[in-house]
């Protein structure tokens, strides 16, 4: 008698055991013996955090989402119920030497202190993280999040910096430390940087190429679930034939299993019919299309206008975007970092500058405008200051077409099932982090929003403005809970590197998931 162990060996062996297509197969028999969708982590960034006065809804808007300028295009897509926005997180009391952006962004991806600067060629503010980053954190904690392999992917949309600077560009920090030449002189202690894919294509060959280089198109998948049916089948017919054999006492175990595969079975049939062709990968990208990398010591001039950048940044970030949601429907990963630009952002965007809405200007070097010393945290508009009013409003409409390039990849999410048969953006969640308050660099009040993760537990349709400055480590134990289904993620993170003082999970965000 042939079993159904060797049955199913066999016919993956006859499609070439392709990486890709056994991970889809497996993964659609977990799901028809009723195991729910895993969890999904996607951290997303935006740079040079944001403008009070323009982010904060006003007092008597009946709808936060719509009454903010900046956060509108998330209510326009829709998102109001599957978003949380906070603000007033700190991370000033975390040590990490080193730039606004720089060390700015290894502050919010660690929630640790770090150990210095290093020495990079260029400027002495390039910041090293003292920990792992929360990404690699759950990663390691959090056996569901496990993949084969790294198990994660980092993507970048836009890669240029001031001056070499390593920590701008890169949200991801490994366990692994090593020993690195310090700005100052001497020697000091990292924990390694996991650097980011600039190239659509690479990311692209990354994640899919365990599909042994062929497309897996609809017509392709039925085929395949065709001829896994037909395992199915022939499983059946050996049970029936093991019932007769076996004794009266294993007759519930068989009828069992068998029900389990006439389960499998209507899935599969449901899958056949076009009812869900969940693991469907988007075409392979465009090697021209690629954002733009390198070091501009330009950031202290005065702000020309370039040719734009909003246009191609636009399509790579949506491309990556694309790339990683197909990687997390086919469950070929279940962690990704996804940043838009890191903070010392040189993207120009164009018609976004009032006193010239013909021109486009880069996003960081426009916050050089605020020469004297704008604090827009509390100020604004500066009735005597045209210049630096200017400069403001275009760092807000570059801070609104975020959240709509956002807001659509957050749609793919939600509107995405996987192979499981799950909502996509119901077993994801995407916290949207920046690295400072606003772009003349204060560490407080900072912005966060988190999308998705409802199967997990989280709850949305908030505004929450803090009042006095909360650790950004609160988000991180906020997300914790949803994770480690616990109301004390500090308990069972117990020893990682992050600081824990005056930390706790932010209230009324998450309960137990069912």
């Amino acid at each position: 008698m042939i079993g159904y162990r060797f049955a199913r060996r066999s016919f993956l062996a006859g499609v070439g055991g392709a990486v890709g297509l056994k991970v889809l197969l497996r993964n659609l028999e977990s799901s028809a013996q009723g195991l729910a969708p895993p969890p999904r982590l996607l951290i997303a960034f935006w740079p040079l955090g944001t403008i009070k006065y323009f982010f904060l809804p006003a007092s008597d808007s009946t709808s936060a989402l719509a009454g903010s300028r900046i956060l509108k295009p998330i209510a326009d897509a829709g998102l109001a119920d599957d978003t949380t926005v906070l603000y007033g997180l700190q991370t000033t009391s975390l040590r990490v030497p080193g730039g606004g952006a720089e060390a700015g962004t290894v502050k919010v991806m660690t929630g640790a202190s770090g150990p210095g600067t290093r020495a990079n060629g260029g400027e002495a503010d390039d910041a090293a993280a003292g920990g792992p980053s929360f990404d690699q954190v759950f990663l390691r904690r959090v056996p569901e999040l496990q993949r084969p392999g790294n198990g994660y992917c980092n993507v970048i949309c836009d890669a240029r910096v001031d001056s070499f600077e390593t920590s701008a560009q890169c949200l991801s920090y490994s366990y692994t430390q090593r020993s690195i030449q310090a700005a100052s002189g001497g020697t000091i202690i990292e924990n390694v940087p996991l650097l980011p894919i600039l190239p659509p294509t690479m990311a692209y060959a990354q994640l899919f190429g365990g599909f042994s280089g062929t497309p897996v198109d609809s017509a392709r998948i039925r085929n395949l679930l065709r001829a896994r049916r037909s395992v199915l089948d022939h499983s059946l017919r050996e049970l029936a034939r093991l019932r007769t054999l076996a004794p009266a006492s294993e007759s519930m175990r068989i009828d069992q299993h068998a029900e389990v595969i006439r389960k499998i079975e209507s899935q599969l049939a449901m899958q056949i019919g076009g009812a869900s062709d969940a693991c469907q990968l988007p075409g392979a990208p465009d090697p021209a299309l690629v954002g733009k990398s390198g070091s501009h010591f330009d950031y202290t001039s005065q702000p020309m206008s370039v040719p734009a950048d909003d246009a191609i940044h636009a399509q790579v970030g949506q491309l990556h975007a694309a790339i990683l949601r197909a990687a997390f429907q086919c469950d070929l990963i279940r962690v990704a970092t996804f940043q838009w630009a890191p903070g010392t952002s040189h993207v120009s965007f164009g018609g976004m500058y009032p006193p010239d809405p013909g021109g486009a200007y880069m996003h960081n070097p426009m916050a050089h405008r605020l020469v004297n010393g704008m604090d827009t945290l509390t100020a604004y508009p500066p009735e005597t200051r045209p210049i630096e009013r200017g400069a403001a409003d275009f760092l807000a409409n570059v801070h609104t077409w975020y959240n709509g390039q956002t807001a659509q990849i957050v749609n793919g999410f939600k509107s995405a099932t996987d192979v499981f048969g799950g909502n996509l953006l119901d077993s994801t969640i995407i916290p949207f982090v920046t690295e400072r308050a606003e772009a003349t660099s204060h560490w407080s009040p900072l912005p966060a929003l988190i999308f998705g993760g409802r199967r997990l537990g989280m709850v949305h349709g908030q505004f929450l403005n803090l009042g006095a400055p909360r650790p950004v480590n609160d988000l991180w134990m906020t997300i914790a809970q949803a994770y480690l289904r616990t109301s004390d993620p500090l308990s069972a993170l117990a020893g990682e590197a992050f600081d824990p003082t005056n930390v706790a999970p932010i209230p009324g965000l998450w309960r137990p998931a069912p």
